[in-house]
């Protein structure tokens, strides 16, 4: 095996998906939803063969890019998107043991270069959010800092820094180098005039990409602006023929296109501003932006809000959990025409929560084939449909391996709960398997789609189950209902002594999701009680004339609905018998 160099130990790749997948609204990744110019389309379309089979020549591109900054060409160097404009000037200027000094939060590319050379980051935090302070920077840098590296405006804040500010630390600090990338400049309102500086300091690396205000993500590239001396140092890093001549077209055509970029930019701050509007009278927390996207704070809904935009073909970028910004979405300004689609998506609404065992899934050839087959594993016995019943009626045993475990005592068979789950599990779901991944694809669906379709103009739908995650996004998902469904609570999310009759769940639920009114279904004494404990309102789930029918009614059970796959029927009688008093 050959290892890798150990400097990229500790790098997490960036994580991009394999497949398009197609959104309404894809809002994740700030592209430009209005497209290139059409100017580009119609140049490439012109591109011949005999351009297409020779290696490309930059000359015509650089010169739009030079006038278009009021530079020189021989401080102009095309890239490969703004990515490998990070990476040339990374792997140009800073060695192993040096250090890149940031902002935090900011975009990760230059510190996965500059961690995979072996150099340190230096995060500086923000004194207020999200307020660039160029004195909080001066004061981190020292004798190891080789480079800085600022956005302006930053993703994802939005924030801008002022010329003054980033002139003030290029002064202070000759020797540091200074990477400004500019890739949202043209959504500012008034966009600092950065370019002058180029001429007057020799530590400055302006950086650019064409992805966001020109559209053109889909063909990479980018360009680095700064003195001839130091684009000429880039030069012998970077591949002579990174920029393709699709790209080279692609760009000069662009950039002829003022009107058409201007339009963008007029439109962009239009939705832009109509988003933070909206948001705040929402009661949501966004934060004004200068660039393409607003930075919102959903605060503990945030979860609920992702899925719930996702469930309406609306995705965001979300951060990771344990970020400062794990509350935070991202959301790039749609179309303006589109903004309304995102109010409309968020606008609050009642709340289902659904139990999935017996409920929105037939369990009865998985959860309880794999009981059966179970307790004959250890015990070499029959276990009748009944005697499973009864021992879920007794309330306690929500879940299957406790429940086969205490009817494997009552036979006088002692097993470790570890062997019962082993088992139990080895037979009801592995998802390494090739082919079917075990009972659980002997599953039915309960509730049909067009039903949870129906319902979803009036209704968000949660998941309070004893399922693993794990096993609760498999059935969803094959099924093609998981984007249903925008908060799910399983067994892993609760701890043993919390778990169902427990109202942990539905508690947390509550306080995770936004709504008006919230209900509950469940099949079990269990579910019944948790309900109850929570203050919810809870509907028990059984069969017409059935025992269980009248043991979750005993048990507190608002009421039943015997056929649940008519759940827009019971809902609609449920709303008039409210109406009515």
């Amino acid at each position: 095996m050959i290892n890798e160099k150990q400097t990229l130990k500790d790098v997490k790749p960036y994580a991009t998906p394999k497949y398009a997948k197609l959104w309404d609204l894809k809002l994740d990744s700030n592209e430009n939803p209005y497209g290139a110019s059409k100017e580009v389309l119609w140049a490439l379309k012109e591109l011949t063969n005999a351009q297409i089979s020779r290696y490309p020549h930059y000359g015509e591109l650089i010169d739009k890019v030079a006038q278009r900054f009021r530079v020189s060409q021989d401080e102009v160097l095309l890239t490969n998107g703004a990515d490998e404009a990070l990476s040339v000037v990374i792997n140009t200027f800073l060695d192993k043991d040096q250090e890149l000094l940031c902002f935090t939060p900011t975009f990760s590319m230059p510190l996965i270069y500059a961690q995979s050379i072996g150099a340190k980051i230096k995060n500086v935090n923000y004194y207020t959010k999200w307020l660039f302070d160029a004195n909080k920077l001066i004061e981190q840098v020292d004798d190891k800092t080789k480079i800085i590296y600022i956005s302006s405006p930053n993703n994802p804040t939005g924030e801008c820094a002022s010329v003054c500010d980033i002139e003030k630390i290029l002064s202070k600090f000759p020797n540091v180098a200074m990477i400004l990338d500019i890739t949202y400049i043209n959504f500012a309102q008034n966009p600092p005039q950065y370019y002058s500086l180029v001429k007057k300091y020799d530590n400055i690396f302006i950086v650019k990409s064409f992805s966001k205000d020109l559209g053109l993500a889909g063909l990479r590239l980018g360009t680095i602006i700064s003195q001839e001396q130091n684009i000429n140092s880039c030069r012998k890093i970077i591949s002579p023929f990174s920029v393709n001549v699709a790209a080279l077209c692609a760009g000069i055509a662009s950039l002829n296109d003022t009107e058409y970029e201007n339009f963008v930019k007029e439109q962009t701050i239009a939705s832009r501003d109509a988003l933070f509007e909206g948001l705040c009278e929402m009661g949501f927390k966004p934060y004004k932006s200068e660039a393409n996207f607003i930075l919102c704070d959903f605060g503990r809904y945030c979860d609920f809000i992702f899925q719930k935009l996702v469930s309406k073909g609306i995705i965001t970028k979300k951060f990771d959990k344990n970020s400062i910004l794990a509350t935070h979405l991202r959301i790039t300004a749609p179309r303006a025409q589109d903004v309304s689609k995102i109010f409309e998506a968020l606008k609050k609404k009642n709340v289902i929560v659904f139990d999935l065992d017996g409920v929105v899934f037939d369990v009865t050839n998985s959860y309880r084939l794999a009981i059966k087959e179970t307790f004959k594993h250890f015990s070499q016995k029959e276990l009748s449909d009944k005697e499973i019943q009864q021992a879920k009626e007794l309330g306690g045993l929500n879940c299957d391996w406790d429940l086969t475990k205490y009817l494997l005592e009552k036979h006088g068979v002692n097993v470790e709960l570890d062997e019962v789950t082993k088992v139990f599990q080895d037979m009801f779901f592995n998802p390494n398997n090739e082919g079917s991944k075990g009972l659980i694809d002997n599953e039915k669906l309960l509730i049909e789609r067009e039903v949870f379709e129906k319902l979803s103009d009036s209704y968000d739908f949660c998941v309070f189950t004893g399922r693993p995650f794990e096993e609760a996004v498999y059935s969803l998902e094959k099924f093609g209902i998981l984007k249903y469904f925008s908060k799910i609570i399983s067994q892993d999310d609760i701890e043993k002594e919390k778990r169902k009759p427990h109202p942990e769940g539905l508690n947390r639920i509550k306080k995770e999701v936004i709504y008006n009114e919230i209900c509950y279904f469940g099949d079990t004494i269990d579910d019944i009680y948790s309900g109850i404990a929570s203050s919810t309102l809870t509907y028990g789930v059984a069969q017409k004339d059935s025992q269980s029918a009248k043991i979750l009614l005993e048990a507190g059970a608002d009421d039943i609905i015997y056929d649940i796959s008519k759940l827009d029927e019971f809902l609609k009688l449920k709303e008039k018998s409210y109406a009515n008093g």
